[in-house]
Order: structure tokens, then sequence, then C-alpha cells
């Protein structure tokens, strides 16, 4: 019979000898792009809950279009996004309530707004067009019609109008204590405003951690407020160092700011997980897209785009011209700085001048790849997907040469496949690190990768000649 033998291990006697071996390996994980967090204040929306769109009309819904919540959405999804995460953000704030007559103008049901805020809604109730038997209850968000319930009318039409208004996004309705059996018609009537929440900066601290569990490439907010930007910047780096690798922290400050002093910030943050958006460009209509607003239109593009190109030279769709024009020098100031701006291509788009972290100065292991935008989003998608494929091997494989066979071959076809899809050279592997031998329940491995730069830079060098040489 077949004895088992171990990788390595010489048997004394003759015989069969076997051991197998999983060749097709442990499933390696795809790329995450497309996901973007943020953080909004909105006149609409359930409090303490990360809300997740796939498209703006979602969002428009859930939220509403008041604030600027709708506006920050909307350039996300703009750039590219397909996914968001979305927190609303505050506290306190105030519902309002009216109170829903019968036929005889007694007080029937009270109907309370499901969300504190001061979104602009009206309502209407009355008998369905062609049908005797049924009435509807309308909800109108400025001129547009966002929910209608229609109820049996007649003897039991308070039963049946709470029953159906159970399914309302606005509203929660409460029968009176009183025995009403009909509801009055209503034209249409405005609901009284409420009170939006209170936003903090403890807020925006708050919100982050609701995002916590979550894994996303960007995150945004919807405030150029320096102290917001630093909580952001320092967020980011807590959950990087915790193991939630792929974000980068996007934010932005309007041209209005001088240039000097956006220069500065940037150079402060110093980190290449966070992005600085410090230009601005002017759509269509004439309106800037500038500070927050730019900066939730880069987290878009930066999520979206795959790992193996840049947004270097990225046109930026639905803009005419930049806010602002620099010079030479000063472009090469703001790249120095790590400040991302919008420039002028010889056709006359407006394109991202160059995808730089604000990463300036490196220190310890880093190195200049970390200064852009596309090598840090690769060598970011490397860690993720690496842990991500040997997650399901922890407490699941022996610490022995199988154990650790297994997870070189798995990272190691991960490579492979990213050097297929173009995001790192060839050659890359990953060994045992021979500086720290295996003990226990540990095992060490060095992982070898060349991320690849974009060709950002071409140099012609010209030779001419005033006449042949005859």
């Amino acid at each position: 019979m077949g004895v088992f033998f171990n990788v390595g291990e010489k048997k004394k006697r003759a015989g069969v000898y076997q051991r197998y071996e999983n060749v097709g390996g442990v499933s390696v994980v795809g790329a995450t792009d497309g996901i973007v967090a943020c953080c909004v204040r909105a006149d609409w929306g359930e409090l303490g809950r990360v809300y997740t769109f796939e498209n703006i009309d979602e969002a428009k819904k859930a939220l509403g279009t008041g604030g600027n919540a709708f506006d920050i959405l909307n350039q996300i999804f703009m750039g590219g996004a397909k996914k968001v995460y979305c927190v609303r953000l505050g506290s306190g704030g105030v519902k309002q309530s009216v109170k829903l007559k019968d036929n005889d103008n007694a007080d029937a049901v009270t109907m309370t707004a499901k969300y504190e805020g001061s979104i602009n809604l009206s309502y209407m109730l009355r008998q369905k067009l062609g049908d005797t038997n049924s009435k509807e209850f309308i909800v109108l968000n400025g001129s547009l019609e966002v929910e209608k319930i229609t109820f049996e009318s007649g003897e039991n039409e308070i039963d049946s109008f709470l029953e159906q208004s159970k399914k309302s996004n606005y509203f929660n309705f409460e029968k009176e204590e009183t025995e009403v059996k009909t509801l009055a018609e209503i034209p249409q009537t405005e609901f009284p405003a409420g009170t939006n929440p209170t936003v903090t900066n403890e807020s925006y601290s708050s919100a982050f951690t609701l995002l916590e569990p979550y894994s996303f490439n960007t995150i945004c907010i919807d405030t150029c407020d320096a102290a917001v930007h630093t909580l952001l910047a320092a967020y980011v780096d807590r959950i990087y160092n915790n193991g939630n690798i792929l974000p980068f922290a996007v934010i932005g400050e309007p041209t209005s700011v001088e240039l000097e002093t956006r220069l500065s910030h940037a150079k402060t943050f110093n980190s290449y997980n966070v992005i600085y958006v410090g230009g601005g460009a002017v759509d269509t209509l004439g309106k800037p897209l500038e500070g927050y607003m730019a900066a939730a239109r880069v987290a878009g593009m930066v999520a979206s785009l795959s790992s193996n190109q840049s947004l270097t030279h990225k046109v930026v769709s639905g803009m005419t011209d930049v806010l602002e024009v620099l010079t030479n020098s000063d472009y090469e100031r703001t790249i120095d700085a790590g400040m991302l701006t919008f420039s002028l291509s010889s056709a006359g788009n407006v394109w991202i001048e160059s995808a730089v972290t604000t990463l300036n100065v490196p220190q310890g292991e880093d190195d200049e790849g970390w200064k852009k935008i596309k090598r840090t989003k690769i060598r970011k998608e490397l860690m993720n997907r690496a842990s991500d494929t040997v997650e399901g091997l922890v407490g699941n494989i022996n610490n022995d040469p199988d154990g650790r066979a297994t997870v070189i071959i798995a990272i190691g076809r991960l490579l492979s496949l990213m050097e297929t899809e173009g995001k790192i050279l060839d050659g890359a592997y990953i060994e045992l690190d021979s500086a720290n031998p295996p003990e226990g329940d540990s095992a060490w491995f060095n992982i070898y990768a060349d991320d690849i730069d974009s060709m950002e830079k071409i140099y012609f060098v010209y030779k001419f000649r005033y006449s042949p040489n005859l």
C-alpha cells in the first residue's frame, strides 16, 4: 500500500510512497475598484446609518435633493463610482407632524415625518381618477411626485390607508383615538419643514466610525474645514494600519484660498493615504468645480480607475476651462507639494495635471513610488488582494512545509495574475524569509514585486543638419 511522505522526505525502504497537492490552488481574489465612501449634510434621511447607493437616483430618493448631499453624490458618480457608502451627518434636529382630517373636520390620522430635516415636501389626498372605490395619497418633493399610496375608500378606508402607508418612505401615520371612518380630500398642501441636525467635528468622527467595517477605495467629505481634513487624514491612517488598506482620503480647498496656503496645506499632510485637490474647473454652464466638490469628482475617478491606468492627463468630463491659470513653475510646485490640480491640454480639454498623493518627503521605508496615485494604488491593491487570498487559510493549514507551500503557491498565482493585468513587472515572486525561520504558529514570507509606472515624460532629441554630407 502507498505510504504518505512529506515534502523533501526520503524513505529508506523500497516501496510506493504518495502525497497529494492542490494544483488548483487557493482562489485568487480580484481587485476591488469603484467604491467610494462619503459623509454629507442633507435635509433628509436616517441618521446613524450607512446607506449603499449604486446610482444617483437611489441617493436622491433616500436623501433628497437639498443640502449639498445630492451635488456631492452626483460628482462621485460622474467620476465613475459603481457603489457609494454614504452617511448623513449630524445629531438632533426636528421632525414635523400634521393632522389629517375626516369629512367632519375631526382629527383622523397624525402624519409625522420619518426623519429630521428641512426637506421641501407637500402632499395631497384625492379620489383616484376613474376609480370610485379608491383614494390616493401623493407626496411631492418640490414639483416632483416622489410617492403615491393607493388605498380602498369607504367604510374601512382609515384601516386600509394605515395598512398601505406602512410602505411610505417619508411619513409615519397613526390613527387618532376618535371614531372616524373616512378621510377628507386635501388639495396640494405644504408639509411644515423640520429642522436639520446639528453638524460638528464630532459628527464627522462618528460617521467615520460607522464606515469603518466597510471596504472602499476612497472617502470624501462635504467641507473644506482644515480641522475636519485633519480628522479624516488621521482616520484613514488609522484604518490603514489596522488592515483596511485600500482607502485614500480625498480632500479639497477652493482656489479662493491663496496658492501658497494651499501648497502649504498639501505639504503638511505628507501622506500617500491623502489626496489633496487644490485646483478648480468650470463646467459648460459656467458653474465652478472646486473645493470639496472637486474632491468628490476626483474621489470617484480614483476609485473607479483600474490600477494599471493613470489619472495623469485624464480628462475631466463636462469641464470647459480651469479656474486658475498657473505658470509652468507653479505647476511644478504643485507636484512637489503633492497638490493635485487641473490644466488644459493642447486641444483645450480640462485634465488632471499630475495624479499625485500628498507624500512629498518620503521617510523610513517609503520611496518615491508612493508619491504617485497609480503606483500607490497598485501597492495597496497587491497587499489587500494578498491578505484576502490567504485569509481563509489562517487556522486551516499546518505550519509545516505543505502548509507554507500552499501560501507560496497562492500568492505566486496572484502575482502572475497581476503581471498579466499589467500592474506589476514580470519576475515577481514570494519566498520564505530566511532571516525569520517559521516557529510555532507563525511563518514569515518575503514578496518581491515591482509596480509599473505610467509613461508620463517623453523626451525627443532632434538632430538636424544644415545640409547632408555629400
